[in-house]
């Protein structure tokens, strides 16, 4: 669900497979994280879908793009 937001509203992003890529999938679980997806952007980092935050990133994306 994360990512058909970000592709609805046309924002750039970078999908990394945790199973594809146990580096990853370490690193992430090492700073507490124990489920996915994980959003990582400039300002902030959370797990699960949440639409609250993925809105707000999108406004921000506008406001670059403008």
């Amino acid at each position: 669900m994360t990512t058909m937001f970000l592709i609805r509203h046309h924002v750039k992003f970078l999908n990394i497979n945790v199973s594809e890529n146990p580096q990853y999938a370490q690193s992430l679980r090492d700073k507490g994280y124990r489920s996915v997806p994980i959003v990582v952007t400039e300002f902030e980092e959370w797990s699960g879908f949440r639409p609250d935050r993925l809105k707000a990133v999108v406004s921000r994306h506008q406001e670059v793009l403008r």
